[in-house]
């Protein structure tokens, strides 16, 4: 859902993307406003990718400030009306990236407003969300990534009390996700996907798969996709693109690099020696 009266412009959105866990939404915003109001019904994050402004918000009678430059993160708890307004500090152009967190992997957390947050994970995470955006990842990558990092700003800002340790996932559990990524592997699979195959939450999938595997559902089926890949480049007189599109890769170039860094050889180069 778009931010009502948001006087920015949009350059990017993740909403043909199949992105789950957040909808991303990178902005031109202008080196001046006067005060409007916005609202998101998520948790909504927002990274300064360039230009330093001053912003000041209110909630009530009293305006509060800061200093924004690149790298700065702000945040906004689920359903907060906010009134906003900002001015430009240097004549650089003023750019953010808006992510709407979906909240439900934090449980009964209770977010505040902050017009800062100084955090060196969350700044990654909002970082690699940003990347992520502008190379058109798929949804398991952004999600797993919006997740962990919405239960991280959970944990550093709410201090829920420890919970008992989650079971870890049976041996048949794991093997039940593994056949349905083999069976998918061409497919833009999300973590909602595999979750629901051992019906848990996404949280839990994610920390209990992780647990039991010793790999994230990120890098287990990019190791299942590259074993495929070589399989088939081994067994098979299929091109390289054909075999890219079969295990996943969106183009032969991303498929030639992740190939090459499990390998140690580009696809051609792998075929010609076997």
């Amino acid at each position: 859902m778009a931010e009502p009266a948001l006087p920015s412009r949009l350059l990017a959105s993740s909403d043909r993307l199949g992105w789950r866990s957040v909808d991303a939404r990178a902005y031109a915003d202008p080196p001046h406003t006067e005060a409007f109001r916005t609202l998101s019904p998520k948790l909504l994050l927002v990274l300064v990718t360039s230009g330093r402004y001053r912003i000041e918000s209110r909630h009530g009678g009293t305006w509060r400030g800061a200093a924004y430059r690149p790298g700065s993160l702000g945040i906004s708890a689920p359903g907060s009306l906010s009134e906003l307004r900002w001015r430009s500090l240097d004549p650089a152009p003023m750019r953010s990236l808006h992510l709407h967190l979906d909240p439900s992997a934090a449980g009964e957390a209770v977010f505040p407003d902050a017009l800062t947050v100084h955090d060196q994970f969350a700044g990654a995470a909002a970082r690699a969300l940003a990347r992520a955006l502008e190379t058109r990842a798929p949804a398991l990558y952004a999600d797993s990534l919006a997740q962990a990092l919405v239960t991280h700003l959970a944990y550093r800002v709410v201090q829920p009390a420890a919970s008992r340790p989650a079971l870890p996932l049976s041996d048949r559990e794991v093997d039940r996700v593994a056949d349905y990524m083999r069976a998918h592997l061409g497919e833009d699979i999300t973590v909602e996907d595999l979750a629901a195959i051992v019906n848990v939450s996404k949280f839990h999938f994610i920390r209990t798969f992780a647990a039991t595997t010793g790999r994230t559902p990120v890098r287990y089926l990019r190791g299942l996709r590259l074993e495929t890949a070589a399989k088939l480049l081994r067994t098979t007189t299929l091109s390289v693109a054909r075999v890219a599109v079969a295990c996943g890769y969106r183009s032969a170039g991303q498929f030639g690099a992740a190939f090459r860094g499990e390998y140690g050889a580009s696809p051609t180069e792998f075929r010609n020696s076997q």
